[in-house]
């Protein structure tokens, strides 16, 4: 065979190829624009794991979303079928599956009867979508419990707290008015949690803090720092502090640990019902925004969330202990991701 004919050959070849990828493309794209649905749900249980089975009628993805005591499983651009199959089975995790149309979001809602974590895997091509049910295995209420208890006893230094102006010609008026404040954890004689490489969390936390005041200074507010340097706080002053100046939100920033290098991922704490609106729309920025492994909204009765008097939240964006997140929360451009999200959190709230 000639140069020619090889060639002419290699093109033809070529050109039913992406012929084939746009035809299955175009299949797929019109399965979702038509509206996919949800048929079937089946429970079942392998390896001490539960696993649901989603099964759907074109190529859609479900992403999850933890809170509390339930598990929302989104499929945006899908619908539930009026003959949906929901097979369940016992579990000790599992206490109920229900579904609800949301707008354009086939939403199935996995009510729970203790604290899980979980994955979803989409399959693609096989209009199936599974997720993975375990139980939560770390111990971060704990160890904040531990440390809250050891920081109440000790003494600290005088609170020193940093206001930041509202920037006057910024063109983002959205947050005028609003007084915010931002408590970087730890600090001092109190390193916090130590990061993987051996970094106190008092270091990120304050990173941080400064970056979320910055933005939120530009939209308008007026921005307290209770610390901007190296200092050792107590709780009690702390709360004092946020109660005095009538803040209309206190934000508690801190990075997470566990024992097992591979927990990852972020999660958001809150305690009183006037929180959690605004703990849910941080949580929801900070999980869409980062992109890490969901790890739920959580409600725990930590002392600054406790005693504030005003809407007040704990943030954990990524586990420090985890090789992967530590570089991300030593990084510039994640904190400033942080600090975006918890911006936008803040914005939508209001």
């Amino acid at each position: 065979m000639g140069k020619s004919n090889k060639f002419d050959h290699f093109c033809l070849r070529l050109v039913i190829c992406l012929c084939l990828v746009s035809c299955i493309l175009y299949l797929g794209n019109t399965s979702v624009a038509q509206g996919a649905e949800i048929s079937k749900i089946e429970a079942k249980r392998d390896r001490g794991f539960d696993y649901l089975d989603v099964y759907t009628t074109g190529n859609v993805s479900g992403n999850g979303l933890l809170l509390e005591n339930e598990l929302q499983i989104n499929f945006p651009n899908a619908k539930i079928s009026p003959k949906i199959e929901i097979l369940t089975k016992k579990s000790k995790r599992i206490k109920n599956i229900s579904t609800k149309q949301v707008g354009s979001t086939a939403r199935i809602t996995v009510t729970l009867k203790k604290n899980i974590d979980y994955e979803i895997v989409n399959v693609f091509g096989r209009n199936k979508a599974v997720v993975e049910i375990s139980d939560r295995l770390d111990y971060t209420e704990r160890i904040m419990a531990a440390w809250e208890k050891a920081n109440l006893k000790r003494s600290g230094q005088k609170l020193e707290p940093y206001k930041y102006a509202p920037i006057a010609s910024g063109k983002d008026k959205s947050l005028k008015g609003k007084i915010i404040v931002i408590d970087p954890g730890h600090g001092g004689k109190d390193p916090g949690a130590f990061s993987y490489s051996g970094m106190a969390e008092k270091h990120f936390t304050l990173a941080t803090a400064k970056k979320i005041a910055h933005h939120l200074k530009t939209a308008g507010a007026t921005v307290y720092l209770t610390r901007t340097s190296d200092r050792t706080c107590r709780l009690q002053d702390i709360v004092a502090f946020a109660n005095k100046v009538g803040a209309d939100m206190f934000i508690s920033i801190h990075y997470n640990y566990g024992y097992n290098r591979k927990f990852a991922g972020t999660e958001t704490y809150y305690y009183t019902p006037r929180s959690r609106k605004l703990a849910l729309a941080i949580h929801q920025r900070l999980k869409n925004e980062l992109k890490r492994k969901d790890r739920g909204l959580r409600r725990a009765m930590f002392y600054t969330i406790h005693h504030a008097r005003m809407p007040a939240v704990l943030i954990e964006p990524v586990y420090i202990s985890n090789k992967k997140e530590e570089k991300l929360a030593g990084s510039q451009n994640f904190q400033e991701k942080i600090a975006i999200s918890v911006t936008r959190g803040v914005k939508s709230y209001f």
